[in-house]
């Protein structure tokens, strides 16, 4: 008895251990980050300007769904825009869009297949974003490329 219990002692104590399962890309995202800074990028290589938007909120959720609204801080009114140009002017000021979406991690790319947004535009449209994660986790940088060269980086912070 003594010689299984030493057996089953030793063969535990060189057992390969189950290592944690990385998260994949796609499970890094699951959740809802806060816009922190949106850049314009020059194609001349200037310095990078600030993008339209200075508000925002992106979330992933698990079903494979997201949502985006961006902002500028500026849209903000007493009372509705009573005007054509009031109305266009708030618009021009805000992006909202939803629908699902999916990450090729090997290409560092989340594609979120519009369904619905504010820019009538943008239904039915593919908007690709490379993205990045900061070394904890709770920074996500999204940027748009046209080819190699990048064009505009928005980075986020995960709300807690």
């Amino acid at each position: 008895m003594a010689s299984v219990a030493l057996t089953a002692f030793v063969l535990g104590a060189v057992a390969p251990t189950a290592q944690p399962r990385a998260e994949t890309a796609r499970e890094r995202l699951i959740g809802t980050w806060q816009l922190t800074t949106y850049q314009i990028l020059d194609s001349d290589g200037g310095p990078a300007r600030p993008g339209a938007y200075d508000v925002g909120r992106i979330t992933y959720d698990p079903s494979g769904h997201m949502s985006a609204q961006l902002m500028h801080s500026s849209n903000k009114a007493a009372q509705p825009p009573a005007t054509d140009a009031e109305r266009a002017a708030a618009y021009r000021r805000y992006l909202g869009y939803f629908g699902p979406f999916t990450v090729d991690e090997g290409k560092g790319v989340v594609t979120h297949h519009v369904a619905g947004s504010s820019n009538p535009g943008w239904v039915g449209s593919n908007q690709v974003r490379h993205f990045a994660f900061s070394a904890d986790g709770n920074g996500l940088t999204l940027s748009l490329r046209n080819g190699e060269r990048v064009t505009q980086t928005l980075y986020w912070e995960r709300v807690r």
